[in-house]
């Protein structure tokens, strides 16, 4: 069984390698199918993670709607790349379809004289994917930031102790150092993500039953929402640097196993003892992981009940109908 990491449809490398470290393969939903960016496809060539695309109808319209908020982003916020300001716009209605709007009065009026029907907001389904699918480009480009300013700080730590003609003790340290940049949009409109992300799940026929964030705030709103749910597994030391190696094959292959068999059986106390962490003394790089039950509620009824979404009979009939509780987790960077 593999996770599925949730509710971004982009993760940065460090993510990924993470993920890999913990459970050796993963699931990631995308909005809009053959734009899985690039820094993510080696991901995917690497047989680590599985991209999946629940909805591809309206290809065509989607593109479209894509193709006008971008002329409409680039009138209304400088055309410099999608700012904060422009996802918020979608927090309760879609701004270009707004009824009201003077664009969407003019491309109304230009319809009907040419005998075609006036053009209609899109359904929620089609709402929440195109609200995703900016997320992600908003996410990536903030991702892109991110790195280039690590790197003109090492080109400046690298040009100094060029200048200086010898090694100073400061520049070698941060030369060295592998530096977090923060980043203020990692938990931006988080609770919105969800709920977009939600009607996605729904549509996916072959679910699984184990759900990682890397985002504290996602965790802690679902927490806040299922009093009930307690805490499994916690693991604070797991190496990332031996994701993609077999040192961590045999621990987390143990460890996906128990986690599946928690979501597929009845949960009871006598379940048996997960196992520990892997123990790597010359580990540099490590991640906390958490795990919390939500005992006799399968993932499709629990994120429905949480989004206020009520799913169609058809989606309930073949989503998770042999789990019988979801897991939530937690990966968290050790400073």
């Amino acid at each position: 069984m593999k996770p599925i990491c949730f509710p971004y449809t982009y993760i940065p490398d460090s993510v990924a390698q993470a993920l890999t470290a913990c459970f050796g393969q993963f699931i990631v939903y995308q909005p809009l199918a053959g734009k899985t960016p690039e820094q993510m496809q080696s991901w995917v060539e690497r047989g680590v993670l599985d991209i999946r695309v629940p909805m591809t109808e309206d290809q065509n319209e989607f593109e479209a709607v894509v193709k006008n908020y971008l002329s409409w982003a680039d009138l209304h916020f400088d055309g410099s790349g999608l700012k904060a300001p422009f996802l918020r716009t979608w927090k309760d209605t879609t701004p270009f379809f707004e009824t009201s709007s003077s664009s969407q009065v003019v491309a109304d009026i230009k319809a009907l004289h040419h005998g075609r029907p006036a053009s209609r907001a899109p359904g929620p389904l089609l709402a929440a994917r195109l609200f995703l699918y900016f997320a992600q480009e908003f996410d990536r480009q903030n991702q892109e930031v991110v790195r280039d300013l690590k790197r003109h700080r090492q080109q400046e730590a690298e040009l100094m102790r060029r200048l200086k003609m010898e090694d100073d003790s400061l520049t070698v340290h941060f030369q060295k150092e592998d530096v977090q940049e923060p980043d203020d949009s990692a938990d931006y409109l988080v609770l919105d993500r969800l709920r977009a992300w939600t009607r996605i799940l729904l549509k996916d026929r072959v679910i699984s039953g184990i759900f990682i964030t890397h985002i504290p705030a996602v965790l802690q709103e679902l927490r806040d929402r299922t009093p009930t749910a307690q805490k499994l597994l916690s693991l604070k030391s797991i190496p990332t640097s031996m994701a993609l190696t077999d040192k961590l094959a045999p621990w987390r292959k143990q460890l996906v196993s128990d986690l599946a068999h928690i979501v597929e059986d009845k949960w009871s106390q006598t379940t048996p003892r997960l196992p520990d962490q892997p123990s790597f003394r010359t580990a540099e790089k490590t991640v906390s992981l958490s795990i919390y039950l939500v005992s006799g509620q399968r993932p499709r009824d629990f994120f429905s009940r949480y989004a206020h979404i009520q799913p169609s009979n058809r989606e309930a009939s073949f989503a998770d109908g042999r789990f019988k509780n979801t897991l939530i987790g937690l990966i968290e960077f050790n400073k």
